[in-house]
């Protein structure tokens, strides 16, 4: 057979050439694929054809394109009214006219919320973690030594105080007339070993007392720091300071929102656990509440046992010369609070001539106000000047006052030495607060805001007298180099 051969079929003549290797298997590449389901007549390409037209329709209606594009636009509008939100959030001037106070925010997410963990922790262990770095001896501190049987409301007033040994009579007589909440620190100087009898017997006798105390059992809360080394085998007291660190204890472990820094000694107050709620507006605008105390003539053989009790029976012991408005480190009468402008007063007043050392009784919140200045051992001035450089007004009662004996000294200085060193402490801690507060102020763009007129008023009036300071050292060294 030929090559090619000639068929006939049908009666119709075809040419047919032999198969070869490349047409009977042609390369991988070169064959055609072929799928069944592509085919026209088969059921599943069906299936899919008709299945594609149902959601072509269903989605070609206007009904359903209409609730779409509204569901779109929805989304759109409330997820760029979220984010416009978030960033006046970070920033409370970024909407204009909007102020957030972030305090009063965050004061008041602290009183909702009713459960911490930082409840279950011992206060020794909170103690040592909020002050690490600055509290060497914490383990010679121990909160709540004794923790009042009544629990006082977060809304009253607690007196905060400092007591040593030879005051526990005053603390009782002062649990007995105020009849409300007090935080009180106790400084107890002990051996160098605390664990010697000497000491044990001290803290023994405080706990006689105290649990046999019915006044001391129901409103008075004792915080105790052991001072090793105050105490000699002699039983010889020496003295060891601390005052300031102890008025801070005082506060920061007080159990209501309210605080007033009493002095121990103190013998009689009026009612403030309840005037001073007319005032906690200004309290709460981050201002001092100052109770005007009234002592008696420093001189011997002053009966101290009576006193009045009511604002017009003082007025008339003022004028008599009986007692007399005291302030501390000013004679009776002089003092920055102001005689005169508090017995004429019908409502709380500023305080008319502030000065650096002015230490008077005063009322404030517990939070939101600086600490005492701990390197001191005893300046309460220090405590005053620091909220009053912070922006704090002093606002005098004018109904509201206190009594003390006018007797006992201004500090707890044992010797000249001790307070001329605080002196010389005192003066550059002057200066160094205002810097301080002038660049805090002028860092956060409030300086030429209200609340830093007290600074500019304290920074200037310290300047002047630096200078005048200095010029006098200058005359005194040439006077000297002359001779």
């Amino acid at each position: 057979m030929s090559l090619s051969q000639t068929t006939r079929m049908n009666g119709n003549m075809f040419h047919q050439r032999r198969p070869s290797l490349t047409t009977v298997c042609p390369p991988p590449d070169k064959r055609k694929s072929f799928d069944l389901n592509k085919r026209r007549g088969s059921n599943q390409y069906a299936l899919k054809t008709n299945r594609k037209s149902w959601v072509n329709k269903i989605f070609d209606m206007p009904v359903i394109q209409l609730v779409g594009w509204t569901y779109v636009v929805i989304c759109f509008c409330l997820s760029t009214i979220h984010l416009i939100g978030s960033f006046s959030l970070l920033d409370p001037n970024a909407v204009k006219g909007v102020k957030i106070d972030w305090d009063k925010i965050l004061t008041e997410k602290q009183q909702e919320t009713p459960w911490s963990q930082l409840d279950e922790i011992l206060p020794e262990t909170r103690l040592s973690k909020m002050f690490s770095k600055s509290i060497v001896n914490n383990g010679f501190i121990r909160p709540y030594w004794f923790t009042a049987s009544i629990k006082p409301p977060k809304e009253t007033l607690t007196l905060t105080t400092v007591v040593e040994l030879r005051d526990l009579e005053h603390l009782i007589q002062l649990a007995q007339m105020y009849e409300g909440p007090i935080s009180a620190t106790l400084l107890v100087p002990s051996t160098e070993n605390i664990n010697q009898e000497l000491s044990i017997q001290q803290l023994t006798d405080i706990r006689n007392e105290y649990e046999t105390t019915i006044a001391l059992k129901r409103h008075v809360d004792i915080h105790l720091v052991l001072q090793p080394g105050g105490l000699t085998e002699n039983e010889q007291v020496i003295a060891t300071g601390g005052y300031q660190e102890a008025r801070n204890l005082a506060r920061l472990f007080s159990r209501t929102n309210y605080v007033a820094l009493v002095p121990v000694t103190t013998l009689w107050m009026t009612d403030i656990a309840q005037s001073f709620k007319s005032h906690q507006h200004l309290l709460q605008a981050g201002d001092l509440l100052i109770i005007p105390t009234f002592g008696f003539p420093n001189y011997e053989g002053v009966d101290t046992k009576a006193w009045p009790i009511d604002k017009q029976s003082m007025i008339e012991w003022v004028e008599g010369g009986d007692m007399g408005l005291l302030d501390y480190n000013y004679e009776l009468n002089n003092g920055p609070t102001s005689y005169s402008t508090w017995k004429d007063a019908k409502e709380p007043y500023l305080v008319p001539n502030y000065d650096y050392n002015y230490s008077p009784i005063y009322i404030s919140t517990k939070l939101n106000h600086p600490w005492c200045e701990e390197r001191f051992e005893d300046h309460l001035s220090s405590c005053v000047y620091n909220a009053y450089l912070a922006g704090a007004n002093l606002w005098v009662s004018n109904t509201d006052f206190a009594v003390r004996t006018g007797q006992e000294p201004a500090d707890t200085l044992y010797t000249p030495q001790q307070r001329k060193i605080q002196n010389k402490i005192a003066r550059k801690y002057r200066i160094e607060q205002c810097v301080f507060y002038a660049r805090q102020f002028d860092q956060y763009g409030t300086f030429n805001s209200e609340k830093a007129e007290h600074v500019k008023q304290e920074c200037s009036k310290a300047l002047l007298s630096l200078q005048k300071e200095k010029m006098i050292s200058n005359i005194i060294a040439a006077e000297e180099a002359q001779y």
